[in-house]
């Protein structure tokens, strides 16, 4: 038998420290964040304390990666080609992208907001949601001043709303929320299509 090289052992520890996030996300969605020992999440893993703490330090070393692969997802949504940039055909393949998301990993986005609406967890993770929260902010509020907008600011915190809304009414009642349909009323009220075509338009000019 030959010896494991480098990247394989890197691809064994990548998979384990995979099955511990994997075992953590749904301890802390089910049971949750406060709820849960260390204990219970390495039994979850199938794996020692001892292990788990080869690769994390502790639950809350745990839920910050997991909070930052999140934010990673949320702006491979909205900023796929990172240039930090909005237009209307970018917004609009936006909410292609985010709603074919939510009906693709149901079950993941309900994890995800099980978690993250536990007012303990907000509390921990107060100060990494306003850093992460400062791009997108500022992407949508240059969107909206560059399309005139009297008042960015609030259509951004609007905007928001409306996204955080349509996600919980959807998740807690796939088969019957129609969004495809509200995704259409979106993309109707900030009139994403013909603004996407005139923008196309003038890159030919």
């Amino acid at each position: 038998m030959s010896p494991r090289t480098k990247e394989k052992f890197e691809e064994i520890r990548e998979g384990k420290r995979r099955e511990i996030l994997d075992a953590a996300l749904e301890c802390f969605a089910t049971t949750g964040y406060h709820a849960v020992s260390i204990s219970n999440l390495a039994k979850h893993a199938g794996i020692s304390k001892g292990l788990l703490y080869n690769y994390f330090t502790g639950k809350e070393d745990l839920l910050r990666y997991i909070f930052r692969e999140i934010m990673d997802m949320m702006m491979a949504l909205i900023n796929p080609d990172g240039t930090g940039e909005l237009d209307p055909d970018a917004l609009l393949r936006y909410f292609d992208r985010l709603f074919d998301h939510l009906k693709s990993n149901l079950i993941l986005w309900k994890m995800y907001m099980a978690i993250f609406s536990q007012p303990a967890v907000q509390q921990i993770l107060s100060e990494d949601i306003l850093e992460a929260s400062q791009l997108p902010l500022v992407m949508a509020s240059g969107y909206f001043k560059a399309q005139g907008y009297k008042d960015p600011t609030l259509e951004v915190a609007f905007l928001s709303t409306l996204i955080s809304g349509v996600t919980y009414e959807f998740i807690a009642d796939p088969e019957h929320y129609p969004l495809d349909a509200i995704k259409e009323r979106i993309v109707d009220v900030y009139k994403l299509k013909d603004q996407s075509s005139k923008l196309k338009k003038n890159k030919k000019l």
